[in-house]
């Protein structure tokens, strides 16, 4: 008898801890469960603040679609993923920027505010432009400042819809990423009597401005197709408004108020 008690005694002992074990394992097994439903619903803490010198935002394809940058790591403009001008980024050094692009490798715009150190104190630089397709700047907003005055102002630009920038570049004998002076010389390599016309046939022209100038007049100014300015209002500082329409060949054909 003692030994079967012995027996039945392990025996139900052993049971009892299976069934501990087996709570124990559920009690596992829920917690995991609860941790991991926490874990995917829970939204993650976002970083309070994000500092970088250049961030790159990039399509699936690594092609980019916005870069922003501190005033030393610039980003030069491209068409095609090709490089527009030499030395465009060191143009751009000293001023921070945020350029746009269109997501298939072209630049198309971009913001850059800034204030460089200049022999006469300080130059400020705001500058919002917007370029046409495979084109440049079609419309800008911008303000200057420096010691000697400040301008501001919009400019609505024309660029031809049928030829890409690189086209104008090549039909100057210029390849991408030619220097700033290899495009200086090649324009004027041009024919004197020809040449404002072909510049225009290759890069458009300024259609409106409208702004103050560093002596704080006020002016709005509307030019044709050839460039030619048409109309123009005035607002002076000091003195009286005008409002001038001018022919093609420039001479004036109705001014407000009149002399």
């Amino acid at each position: 008898m003692s030994e079967h008690g012995d027996s039945q005694s392990g025996y139900d002992a052993l049971r009892a801890e299976l069934a501990r074990l087996r709570r124990t394992v559920v009690l596992l097994g829920v917690a995991l469960a609860a941790c991991t439903i926490w874990l995917a619903l829970r939204t993650p803490p976002l970083p309070p603040v994000l500092s970088a010198e250049r961030l790159n935002i990039v399509e699936p394809d690594g092609k980019f679609a916005f870069v922003l940058a501190n005033s030393q790591r610039p980003q030069g403009g491209t068409i095609d993923g090709k490089v527009l001008m030499q030395g465009q980024e060191e143009e751009r050094r000293g001023v921070p920027s945020i350029i746009f692009f269109d997501g298939k490798g072209d630049e198309v715009g971009g913001l850059l505010a800034g204030v460089q150190t200049t022999p006469d104190g300080y130059s400020a630089t705001r500058h919002l432009s917007l370029d046409g397709y495979k084109q440049d700047q079609t419309v800008v907003l911008a303000h200057y400042q420096s010691p000697s005055g400040s301008t501001a102002g919009l400019r609505i630009g024309d660029r031809p819809q049928d030829l890409s920038i690189l086209d104008a570049l090549a039909q100057l004998g210029l390849e991408p990423g030619a220097s700033r002076a290899d495009m200086q010389a090649a324009i004027q390599a041009l024919p004197e009597d020809t040449r404002a016309a072909r510049l225009r046939e290759l890069f458009g022209v300024s259609r409106l401005f409208l702004g103050s100038d560093q002596d704080r007049n006020a002016s709005l100014v509307m030019r044709d197709g050839n460039g030619r300015a048409r109309i123009l209002i005035a607002v002076p500082a000091d003195g009286e408004p005008s409002i001038r329409i001018l022919d093609a060949d420039g001479k004036e054909v109705i001014k407000l108020p009149s002399s």
